[in-house]
Order: structure tokens, then sequence, then C-alpha cells
């Protein structure tokens, strides 16, 4: 598929990769469409552990679909440490530093979005390399042979293995997690659900959101645009077809499934079908913490029949069978009609 906005995630190599866990980012050399987005996919083996790291131009916003972590975020003011198990997302400011090691007894995977199409990443290891051996020393009051035995990392090094837990941790709340699987569904229709990640649902999020939505066999994302936010929308199981309208009028009609991706930058009108037999799962990665919306079904119910008639050269009554929505319908069936 060639499309300035799609993304496959098997076909694009990751960045880190060894025997313990792998990092691969998505940026705007893979996907030239991405505009104040990227996406990332950490997967993290038994005791799998990132080291600490931290983005210089980027929040951080990740949903955990797989296994159980632990996450430690170095604020100004402290160190927060978490639990971030399947179904719940988590948020990490720009600039703040972050580990992530795995608890579960099997591999735990988290899709990230960030808040640059060309994130930079910080690493400890590197941090402490180039600081000269004076300083080090003045830091931390150590002898002065004490940095030549530090061992430097290779680059597929940054994921480590740790010693086996002797008991895995108790589930650990945070300011900076939100259980989203486990929330309300704002939206309820024959189509699908949405579930909210949005600063409504965790306060502390900035310049980054989250929808998690499902969609039904023949369930279809109204279609729509964001005034004040691209989204990037990651397939995590099913069939689905994105359409992507652009300001010069070409049409991105994009068959997107499980491990894939697409975007729609800010006030590109788009929609999303479900084309298979079975439900789709979807996350749905924002460049604003209150994404607005506008339906197009809103849109054309707010005019006239008379205005319609001359838009698309029919007479007026040619409308009076056409239902006007008076709202956003956000999720619909197909065919047949909503709860």
């Amino acid at each position: 598929m060639v499309s300035k906005f799609f993304f496959s995630l098997e076909s694009i190599k990751p960045q880190i990769s060894n025997k313990t866990g792998s990092i691969t980012f998505v940026t705007s050399k893979e996907v030239p469409g991405f505009a104040n987005i990227s996406f990332a996919n950490l997967k993290l083996n038994e005791r799998g552990s990132l080291e600490p790291v931290w983005h210089p131009n980027a929040n951080k916003i990740g949903y955990c679909i797989e296994g159980n972590v632990l996450v430690s975020i170095r604020t100004p003011s402290g160190l927060e440490t978490f639990t971030v198990k399947q179904g719940e997302i988590f948020f990490i400011p720009q600039g703040y530093v972050y580990h992530i090691e795995n608890i579960a007894e099997t591999v735990s995977e988290i899709n990230f979005a960030l808040s640059s199409s060309t994130p930079e990443t910080m690493y400890l290891s590197k941090a402490v390399y180039s600081i000269s051996d004076s300083v080090f020393n003045s830091t931390f009051n150590t002898p002065s042979q004490f940095v030549d035995g530090l061992q430097k990392s290779k680059n597929d090094e940054l994921i480590k293995k740790l010693p086996p837990l002797k008991k895995a941790p108790s589930a650990i709340g945070s300011q900076y997690k939100f259980d989203i699987e486990d929330s309300s569904k704002v939206v309820l229709t024959k189509g699908g659900y949405v579930q909210l990640g949005t600063k409504t649902t965790l306060p502390i999020l900035h310049g980054l959101g989250i929808l998690g939505f499902g969609l039904n066999p023949k369930g279809s994302v109204e279609p729509h645009w964001h005034t004040n936010a691209g989204e990037l929308v990651y397939i995590v199981k099913g069939k689905t077809r994105i359409t992507v309208l652009s300001p010069d009028g070409h049409v991105d009609k994009l068959d997107v499934n499980g491990g894939q991706g697409a975007f729609a930058p800010a006030s590109h009108f788009h929609n999303i079908e479900n084309v298979g037999s079975d439900e789709v799962e979807v996350i749905a990665f924002f460049t604003s913490a209150e994404p607005d919306y506008i339906g197009i079904g809103e849109v054309v119910g707010s005019y006239s029949n008379e205005l319609l008639a001359s838009v698309f050269n029919v007479a007026p009554e040619y409308f009076n069978a056409f239902k006007k929505p008076e709202g956003p319908l956000i999720i619909v069936p197909i065919s047949g009609n909503n709860f």
C-alpha cells in the first residue's frame, strides 16, 4: 500500500531488538503524513527492562495491550512508581525520566504515541558516560578509578534482563495512569462503542489523548474531523477500511488491519468502517488531550433543504425523506438503526 498516512508495524525494523525485547519507532521518516505525532511499540519479554530514558521534545502516552509492567517516572518533585496492566493507559510528560520493566510471566506489550513526528530519546547510560571523570567523582563522591569500571552498552542492549522477581508487586495507583478498558462506554450503539482516555478521565494529560473503541461487524465511525487534533489510529485486531480526504481533494482509501495504522491530520475528513466478520478493536491517539469532534451528520443536518439542493443539484423535495441528525452520531451501523 502506498500512502503518506499508512504504516504496517511488521514491515518496520525495530530500532532496538534483542532476545529480551524490542522498540519500534514509527516517525515521519516512515509515514511522511505524520504531523506533531509519532508511534512506538515496546515489547518486553519476561523480566525485560527498558533502561531509564527521556524525550526532550515530546510528551508520551501509552496503552498496555498485553501483560503487566512496573513504571517509574522521575518528576521534578520526586519519583512516581506504579503498575500498568493490560487495558490501562499512562502518561509521561516531556523531559521526565522514566523506566519500564516487565513484571508479568509472559510478554508485555505497550503501544505509544509521542507528540512529535521526529521524537528524540536520551538514555541514562549515555548521559552518565558523557560526564567527565572529575565531575562524576565530585557528584557521587566516588574514587578516581570508579568510572573505569563501568561498561558501556551497545545500542541493542538498552533493553536488559533483570533478575527474577521474588514476588510480583501488587497493583499500584497513580495520577499518571487510568484504566480505560474498565471505564464506562460513553458511546454504545449497534455499531460499536467508545471509551475515553482524555483529560476528562486522566486530568494530568497534556498534548495527547486516547479513545479506545470497538466496531461490530458492519459498524462504522461516522465520517468526521477534529479541528484541534490529528488522529493516529492503530488497529489492535480486525479488518477496517479507513478513508482520509485531504484539502487538495485527494482521497486515500486504506485497508488497515490488525498491526497496522493510519493518520488523519487535524481537520482532514475521515472515517473508519469494519469490513470483516469479526469485531474490530482500535486505539485512536490524538494530538490534543481534549480533541473536539464535528460529524458529517450534524453538519448536513444543520442546513435547509433549499441550500442542500443547491449544493447537490437536485430539487429541495429530494431531501424530504432525508433524516437530519441534530448532534454527533460518532459510531453507527452501516445498515440499520442505533439503539
